[in-house]
C-alpha cells in the first residue's frame, strides 16, 4: 500500500460516525493521562485525536486512502457546506422514481392494496 502525500492535504470527509466516537474518547483520556503525567507528546497526541474526530478528516487515512465514513450519512453534511467523502456520488445513487407508482406519489403518503 502506497502513501500519496497529495492526497494527504485533499479535505474530504474520512472518519465516520463510530470512528468519531471513538477519537473522542481515545483523545480526551489521552489529554486527561497527559496533564497527570506531564507529558507534551500525549498531549499532542490528544489533541490530534480531538481535532480530527471533531473534523470528520484524518490526512492520515487520506494519505492511505482509506475511509471509515458511509457515503450516504455524510451527504447532508456535504450539502451543509463541507466536503463530501462521495464527492456528489450520493445524489446519483438515490433512485429517482418509486417503483411501485412511477414517482406520482413520492410526497404523498400512499398505500398500497393487495
Amino acid at each position: 500500500m502506497q502513501f500519496d502525500f497529495k492526497r494527504m492535504l485533499k479535505y474530504e470527509y474520512n472518519v465516520g460516525d463510530r470512528d468519531q466516537t471513538i477519537r473522542y474518547g481515545v483523545g480526551s483520556f489521552s489529554i486527561l493521562v497527559s496533564l497527570f503525567l506531564g507529558s507534551v507528546p500525549l498531549l499532542l497526541l490528544g489533541i490530534a485525536l480531538l481535532v480530527s474526530g471533531y473534523t470528520h478528516f484524518c490526512p492520515i487515512y487520506a494519505g492511505l486512502g482509506r475511509t471509515t465514513a458511509s457515503c450516504c450519512g455524510q451527504a447532508n453534511k456535504a450539502q451543509a457546506g463541507g466536503p463530501s467523502c462521495c464527492e456528489g456520488k450520493a445524489e446519483a445513487m438515490k433512485p429517482k422514481t418509486h417503483s411501485c407508482c412511477s414517482g406520482q406519489g413520492q410526497d404523498q403518503a400512499h398505500q398500497h392494496r393487495a
